[in-house]
């Protein structure tokens, strides 16, 4: 049975390992990694309690250590546990927004009830395209507007024709 010093130890660790991940995947590179490791473990330990562990200096080839190991672990659970079948989790469009040609994906389950309700893709293209001409010109993620805007349009006309199965009171 681990102690509360060993809990906080382990807290500390996930905490200090996730932020360098998060760090590593965004592209910093190896001093600015370094950096926020020295600093961050500092101010991890402060907030778990841990004041006189921020005295000592990380070991921090053993942070890293750690976290790619787990990052790796990760990596291979998740490709064993992907289906074989397709992955594909979005669906690509070209649309027009504001005058400007891009693409946007969209999640498919999102389009499969797209689909569902207008019958064939084509109608689905043109609905995301009707759409897309919607888009404000302050947002920044246009394809999470665009499929959520989807949604919720989904969600109103599932309403209207009374198929939903809450019941209103």
């Amino acid at each position: 049975m681990m102690d509360d010093d060993e809990i906080k130890d382990r807290q500390l660790n996930a905490l200090v390992g996730g932020a360098l991940r998060g760090l590593v995947e965004s592209g910093a590179d190896d001093e600015a990694v370094g950096a926020f490791a020295a600093s961050y473990r500092q101010k991890a330990a402060k907030i778990l309690g841990r004041p006189l562990e921020a005295l000592n200096p990380p070991d921090l080839k053993e942070v890293i250590k750690l976290a790619v190991a787990e990052a790796l672990a990760d990596g291979q659970q998740a490709h064993q546990a992907a289906p074989k079948k397709s992955r594909k989790q979005n669906e690509h469009f070209t649309v027009m927004i504001r005058g400007q040609k891009t693409s946007v994906t969209i999640h498919k389950d999102v389009i499969a009830q797209l689909t569902e309700a207008k019958g064939d893709k084509a109608e689905v293209s043109r609905f995301v395209r009707e759409v897309a001409k919607d888009v404000p010109e302050t947002v920044e993620n246009k394809s999470e507007w665009i499929e959520e805007r989807i949604a919720t349009i989904m969600r109103f006309k599932t309403e209207a024709t009374g198929t939903t199965s809450s019941a209103r009171h």
